[in-house]
């Protein structure tokens, strides 16, 4: 019973209809899962943010037109990816008697502030995507959708090494906490690989000029340049290489796996660039192509890896709420308790907790070519 639970969760529907608002239950009190989200709905990371928001309000419909024990009913919030923001809006969901759990946030800076809160009042924690070692560590059901940056960075450290056969390599990285974790992890793997790290750099995330960066860079002359930024600063970073007239081998984050990079960048400017994703949107496995087939439906866009992740982390709660019986505050140590068991066949791979709250997924290795993201050979 419980497999089929988890299939029926994750069927998509032949017609969907976004939902924005979920403050009207469709079932009593007591049967309701109140579930508070708070992604960047605004600022420099706006549509990573947007992207979990439709993908969770899309399983949420799907999901409540099903047969499942209880209805979800979503609270979001705009934290813009600021932990202080994150902090007060943790602090307005730890105060809601009926708030069983919370998805957030997208970044690490803003989930890290928000957990030590929500564990303090019990709520359950998914972040789809703090990739932050210690972020698990904070709260006692703190978990996350998304590898570490001990597994992540290391991979493509070996990506960098082993397959492109660089043998000296710069980092640029966003100057906080996630990008300081990724920078250090893959310098560490690249020098155990015998490789040498020839300069790395810091991005502040307001910072839009880099041309005094790349001029830095290409007196060093890496082989490989490794990447760990977002969209808005990975662009910029394009505009002013191809300005440079220098053609690095550009190796980035799985943060990048996204159109934004292509779109604000312009194609000729990325072109090449190898990018990591733990999902692809044109993989033809069923659950990826159910799940892009009705986000398309939804919201006439493609999906990108954050919207997946966003989807199966929804999933997690949604599958293990079927084996809960009281919500709200008192349900919250059931839940918190049953997502270290369940496991969802999701659209970013087996989604299965450790004892930790992390989770361990395959990289999938893509090039852009012609401004679009095409399988590395």
């Amino acid at each position: 019973m419980a497999n089929k639970r988890l299939f029926q969760t994750l069927a998509v529907a032949a017609a969907i209809a976004p939902m924005a608002l979920f403050n009207t239950p469709a079932a009593a009190a007591d049967d309701v899962a109140k579930i508070g989200v708070f992604v960047p709905l605004t600022g420099e990371n706006a549509e990573n943010g947007q992207q979990i928001r439709k993908a969770v309000e899309l399983y949420v419909d799907q999901y409540n037109k099903q047969d499942h024990r209880h209805k979800i009913e979503l609270v979001v919030r705009d934290d813009r990816g600021e932990p202080k923001t994150a902090t007060n809006i943790a602090r307005e969901f730890a105060q809601d008697k009926d708030m069983i759990a919370a998805v957030g946030s997208f970044t690490s800076t803003a989930a890290m502030a928000a957990a030590p809160i929500l564990d303090k009042a019990g709520i359950p924690q998914i972040s789809p995507t703090s990739s932050h070692p210690d972020f698990t560590g904070l709260a006692k059901y703190a978990f996350r959708g998304t590898p570490t940056q001990a597994i992540e960075a290391d991979r493509i450290a070996d990506y960098v090494a082993d397959v492109l056969g660089a043998k000296t390599a710069a980092i640029v990285y966003r100057q906080d906490d996630w990008g300081n974790s990724a920078a250090n992890v893959f310098k560490k793997s690249f020098e155990a690989k015998g490789g040498t790290i020839v300069a790395s750099e810091a991005v502040a995330p307001d910072t839009r000029d880099l041309r005094t960066l790349v001029t830095v860079l290409k007196e060093k002359n890496p082989d490989a340049i490794y990447v760990a930024v977002h969209y808005a600063s990975g662009a910029v970073l394009a505009q002013r290489l191809k300005a440079a007239g220098w053609d690095p081998d550009v190796i980035t984050s799985t943060a990048l796996y996204t159109h934004q990079l292509i779109d604000l960048a312009g194609g000729e400017a990325v072109e090449g660039w190898y990018v990591p994703a733990f999902f692809f949107a044109e993989s033809t496995e069923p659950v990826v192509q159910n799940f892009v087939t009705a986000y398309k439906k939804a919201y006439d866009q493609t999906p990108n890896a954050f919207g997946a992740v966003g989807y199966d982390s929804i999933a997690m709660i949604g599958t293990a709420l079927d084996d809960i019986g009281p919500m709200g505050a008192e349900g919250r140590k059931a839940l918190g308790d049953k997502l270290f068991d369940v496991q969802v066949r999701g659209t970013t791979g087996a989604m299965k907790f450790d004892q930790k709250g992390d989770v361990d997924k395959t990289i999938t290795w893509l090039k852009i070519e012609d401004g679009e993201f095409e399988p590395a050979n």
